[in-house]
């Protein structure tokens, strides 16, 4: 495999980095609300660890789904754009030509030099299409995720991000668990936060601060609605 291949490769993994963040992100921070809404509301174990199941399960095909029909969705539009585009150089070539000139020549390179490229590539048409539609139009398409890939990665992703602080709750007492659920969910987040900084080529602490100060807020929400629902049902929820 050529290098350039292998680069390839990397950037259209890391663009799939974007379903797994969301995923794991939405999958703790949702699961762990809704533990400490469950848990403050006086719910017991079991009804927690059915709520807990239920919420992944669910979030996961949801999110899945929704990955699924956005990239689709995207792909889609990508592609109408990509067959618009080689219709116009097949029936407009010297538009076509004149508009990579164009560009090569903002790029720094003399028209002559320029004329001399464009004159090259239009010899092999199939080339020639995919330069014009990556450098005059910008569509190039290393970004643009596989559907199935989105969704598949999706699932996973939200499915792993809800078990962690879901485990906590099927061994510890409840008190406990909660305070385990919060602090794996935060240092969890506050790891994809620094790695997803790295890639982004961001500082690294303030990303995974960022992602730790979101996992924080959402476990005192969900515990200060659960302490709400007590309050107005005037006591624990009932078991059945």
């Amino acid at each position: 495999m050529l290098p350039t291949d292998e680069k390839r490769r990397r950037i259209e993994a890391k663009g799939r980095i974007r379903e797994f963040v969301f995923g794991i992100q939405d999958g703790l921070i949702s699961t762990v609300g809704l533990l400490a809404g469950m848990q403050a509301a006086g719910a017991n174990r079991f009804i927690i660890l059915m709520a807990g199941v239920t919420s992944i399960l669910s979030g996961a095909f949801s999110m899945s789904a929704g990955a699924y029909l956005s990239s689709k969705a995207e792909k889609e539009i990508f592609d109408n754009e990509l067959k618009k585009e080689a219709e116009f150089v097949e029936q407009e070539p010297y538009l076509a030509q004149e508009g990579l000139l164009e560009f090569l020549h903002r790029e720094g390179l003399s028209r002559e030099a320029g004329y001399r490229i464009v004159k090259l590539l239009h010899q092999q048409k199939s080339v020639f299409v995919a330069t014009f539609q990556e450098k005059v139009l910008g569509l190039g398409g290393a970004d643009i995720n596989n559907p199935l890939k989105a969704a598949l990665v999706m699932a996973l992703s939200f499915v792993i991000g809800g078990a962690i602080p879901l485990a906590p709750f099927l061994l510890l007492p409840l008190d406990a668990a909660l305070l385990v659920a919060a602090a794996l969910t935060g240092a969890v987040l506050f790891g994809v936060g620094m790695f997803k900084g790295r890639l982004a080529g961001q500082s690294m602490g303030r990303s995974g601060l960022e992602f730790l100060a979101i996992a924080l807020a959402a476990t005192g929400i969900g515990y200060g609605i659960g302490k709400a629902v007590e309050y107005f049902v005037g006591g624990p929820l009932p078991v059945g």
